[in-house]
């Protein structure tokens, strides 16, 4: 079976829900938006061409990395297994677009971060302390604030 790898840079659209399946495997789910812009030669200014929004799932550490490190309005990168499904729900019909991530960073090119490595142990366990949530509002005054974890917590990757 052939799979359709893709890389995707967007934003987080709403905070990451962290669910688990009915085999207990931990995973999280969130949208992400991408705007397309291009250099507009008769002005020499930048303009939005459109944004595409995709459901993004990540499973097991991933998937706990994701929930711990990852808030509404960051920049972020996911590579991952394409799927293009049609649905239909009596008389509405449409088409969903999701990404089964294989990987998800955050953008440097849009902030800096910084890495915790964690152990198989702690990614079981869920986390033990709230997370500040940052806002468009926050974002855009350049006042983000820095996210510091307890050492159990998973993976923490912080834009600032």
């Amino acid at each position: 079976m052939n799979e359709t790898l893709v890389t995707m840079t967007g934003n987080v659209v709403d905070q990451p829900v962290r669910r688990t399946t009915a085999a207990g495997v931990p995973f999280v789910t969130f949208r992400l938006a991408s705007t397309v812009r291009h250099l507009d030669p008769g002005t020499g200014r930048y303009a939005d061409a459109g944004t595409s929004f995709v459901n993004v799932s990540a499973f097991r550490r991933l998937g706990v990395n994701a929930d711990t490190s990852l808030r509404r309005g960051q920049p972020v990168i996911v590579y991952g297994r394409l799927r293009v499904q049609r649905w239909s729900s009596g008389e509405r019909s449409g088409t969903s677009v999701d990404i089964d991530a294989h990987a998800i960073g955050h953008d440097l090119n849009r902030g800096v971060a910084t890495f915790q490595r964690t152990s198989l142990l702690e990614q079981h366990q869920p986390p033990t302390a709230e997370q500040p949530e940052v806002g468009p509002d926050d974002e855009a005054a350049g006042e983000v604030p820095a996210v510091t974890p307890e050492p159990a917590e998973g993976c923490v990757v912080t834009a600032t």
